[in-house]
């Protein structure tokens, strides 16, 4: 099951706008005074991700009864010699003897199977079924000399005709038997033999299969072993799924899969892999969204058999939806990594009467809920009069049919569910590969880390409530990027922090660009602890560390400037690459473990022995090379109010708030005590009537030759005064968050 890592975006935070050397204001525009610049804040720590299940392997297995030790041979009669012929008395002639040929004796055959009596049971099968040693003894890599290396497949085999003679006869006649036996074929004659001991009609069924007589596979091979293993579990499991149509006509990557999945599942509870097997969406073949099912029931079935066959009769898995399986993929979570709340969560009525497909989509969130909520919150989750669960099935051009639901416990913005369906459409646009989820789940609550506002699972999305807006405020204005952010860590995940989240927010800029036209900037602030990626992989910072938001910043910058460097299209043809690589990767990693792109891969993919390219990725990668400023407008700002016969007097960064306060042209980090202001000073003239308002910018740009803040606010005219100041708070509140130079 392809479980994703805890992906997250970060909340707003105060942008770092500070500088060491001189600091420049370069655009007159103001913000909610204590609204800070919109960014996006580090994931936290990836959900672990459980691990394959391995089928459990058996011993070989003993003969059921030990064969009778070879009869000592009974002696053989010598023949009595030929007499001499008397001599008479009488003289004769001695005639001309014409003389008697010698004999040559005839030798006594030598049956083929005698060379396989110094092996284990040999001579018992030369003795009690010759035949078969004979067709042993005849094939040609036992005919010629067994070696130490064939020892053990010849033993096995001879063990084979022993005691499992009509499967012996099937096997003999096998090419992949005949021309020696590997070290793999011999896992799997050995997985047979369980077979066969335990139900020999199953055993012959396989063998007679295609797929198996002409030689097995690495993947085949598998799925016998997977077949054996399901035979030990109970009498109906290995039948049961040779009988599947999909089984008979050979076995994909996929169905070997479930079929390892569904033996681990019947060494702990036979019942319910039988029950999953006669399950109609197991029938008629598996697909990636049922096998992650039977992957899950699985892993539940290790932690809690009786629990797992609770849920296989549930109704909500009669028939599987895409919520469906992302609710199992939630209690197999549960039962993973928190199995101290399993059995509370399996006591709720919910799930005591029995899981619905109407209450999928709840299920699907208790994990992340549990893992980053407070403990009210699964209550809340639980009971269906405190929560609200709004759904849309949308048909994509490339993944086909993809269900959205979003769960509230309280009310929310309208556009919501219209700015998930946008996300998830323009990211699969984009990327230009289908979407990977079949089902998004968006959860509005507080279930994500501290320092976060939203999170990926895998399972579904969390974002924070404050985001689920439309009021024109600061979070409502967020709200869009940062769906759009989770919405692209479907695609971008399991590779270098840096490209997982340089990568979905330059995927949620693009989002944003084409609903609105936003900007393609940076959205977060410079960073303060390494010029370059490679600094910061020697840094190694922690999911929730302060240096890692630089995985934000840094892999934005650079998308953004490969963007700018190359054209739209042959960045999006290169991040399409870059896409298929960390697919690959990660699909060749074993047991789900994670491989992931790093730098070589972007190399790959951009093009890196361009020029262009190469000076990018030398830019923000090695942190060499000079910034491109080019697109940064410096120009000194001056604001006039026409309808106000007013302006802006002065504009300027102070170290205090106040009227009077100092301007100043550079500091550092340690000056700071709380905030460095922008104060603006404006008049006006002549204003009558109620108080106006006047909508004013703040634009923030770092020497790197990124804007990387934009926000409008509303300053106020009065017509009992002339004059007003403005202090809004710039830079970060932690003087070790501003990065050196100039801004």
């Amino acid at each position: 099951m392809p479980i994703f890592p805890a992906i997250i975006a970060r909340p707003p935070a105060l942008a770092a706008i500070a500088a060491l050397a001189a600091l420049a204001v370069f655009a007159a525009a103001c913000g909610d005074p204590p609204a800070p610049v919109a960014a996006i804040l580090p994931t936290a720590t990836p959900s672990p991700i459980p691990p394959t299940a391995t089928p459990i392997p058996t011993a070989t297995p003993s003969p059921t009864a030990t064969p009778t030790n070879t009869p000592a041979p009974t002696a053989t009669f010598t023949p009595t010699a030929t007499p001499s012929p008397t001599a008479t008395s009488t003289a004769t002639p001695i005639p001309t003897a014409t003389r008697t040929p010698t004999a040559t004796p005839t030798a006594t055959p030598v049956p083929p199977g005698a060379v396989i009596e110094p092996f284990r049971n040999g001579a018992w099968l030369i003795q009690n079924k010759p035949e078969l040693a004979d067709a042993i003894g005849a094939l040609a890599w036992v005919a010629d000399g067994v070696t130490d290396s064939e020892r053990d497949g010849l033993e096995t085999t001879i063990e084979f005709a022993a005691f499992h003679e009509t499967t012996a006869r099937a096997l003999l006649g096998m090419a992949w038997i005949a021309d020696g036996i590997s070290d793999g074929e011999l896992d799997t004659l050995n997985r047979i033999g369980y077979l066969s001991q335990e139900h020999a009609d199953a055993a012959e069924t396989l063998l007679g299969m295609a797929w198996v007589a002409d030689g097995v596979s690495e993947t085949e091979r598998d799925a016998v072993n997977a077949l054996g293993n399901l035979g030990t579990g109970g009498a109906d499991a290995a039948t049961n799924a040779l009988a599947l149509s999909w089984v008979a006509d050979g076995v994909s990557e996929t169905e070997r899969d479930a079929l390892i999945r569904l033996s681990v599942m019947a060494q702990t509870t036979a019942a319910t892999a039988e029950s999953v097997i006669a399950m109609q969406w197991i029938q008629d073949g598996v697909s990636d969204s049922e096998l992650d099912a039977v992957h899950a029931l699985s892993l539940i079935a290790q932690t809690d058999s009786g629990a797992a066959a609770r849920i296989a009769d549930m109704p909500f898995l009669q028939t599987l939806e895409t919520a469906d399986a992302a609710a199992l993929d939630s209690l197999s979570d549960i039962a993973y990594f928190a199995s101290n709340r399993f059995a509370d969560i399996m006591s709720r009525p919910t799930l005591q009467d029995g899981i619905a497909d109407a209450e999928s989509p709840i299920i699907a969130m208790l994990f992340g809920t549990l893992k980053y909520g407070e403990p009210h919150m699964v209550d809340t989750l639980l009971d269906p009069d405190m929560t609200t669960i709004e759904r849309r099935t949308i048909d994509l051009p490339l993944a086909g049919a993809v269900d959205l639901a979003i769960v509230r416990s309280r009310p929310g913005a309208a556009r919501g569910m219209d700015l998930l369906e946008n996300a998830v459409r323009d990211a699969e646009s984009l990327m230009g590969a289908p979407f990977p989820a079949r089902y998004v789940g968006l959860l509005y609550e507080d279930a994500v880390p501290a320092f976060a506002g939203g999170v990926n699972f895998g399972t579904h999305m969390a974002i924070r409530p404050r985001y689920d807006a439309d009021d024109g405020g600061h979070y409502a204005a967020f709200a869009p990027s940062i769906i759009a952010h989770e919405a692209a860590h479907y695609y971008w995940s399991a590779n270098a922090d840096w490209i997982d989240e340089g990568m979905a927010e330059m995927t949620a800029a693009a989002i944003e660009n084409r609903r609105v036209g936003t900007p393609m900037n940076a959205a977060n602030a410079p960073c303060a602890f390494a010029k370059g990626v490679m600094a910061l992989e020697n840094l190694a910072p922690e999911r929730g560390e302060p240096a890692f938001d630089c995985n934000y910043s840094l892999g934005e910058r650079l998308f953004v400037d490969l963007l700018r460097t190359m054209g739209e299209d042959a960045f999006w043809d290169g991040a399409r690459d870059l896409y298929a690589a960390s697919r690959a990767l990660n699909a060749a990693s074993p047991n789900g473990e994670t491989a992931g792109a790093g730098i070589e891969e972007v190399r790959q993919a951009f093009g890196a022995s361009s020029g262009d390219a190469s000076e990018t990725l030398a830019r923000w990668y090695e942190g060499t090379g000079e910034y491109d400023i080019s697109r940064l407008d410096t120009s000194p700002t001056k604001i006039r109010f026409a309808a106000l016969n007013g302006q802006i007097t002065r504009a300027y960064v102070s170290l205090e708030s106040g009227y009077e306060s100092a301007a100043v042209s550079s500091f550092s980090p340690s000056d700071v005590v709380d905030f460095a202001w922008l104060t603006i000073n404006y008049t006006y003239h002549h204003v009558t009537g109620d108080p106006k308002k006047v909508v004013l910018e703040i634009r923030e740009f770092y020497e790197d030759g990124f804007e990387f803040g934009r926000r409008t606010v509303e300053v106020n005219t009065d017509p009992q005064h002339s004059r007003w100041t403005y202090y809004f708070p710039v830079g970060a509140d932690d003087r070790d968050l501003w990065a050196a130079g100039r801004y």
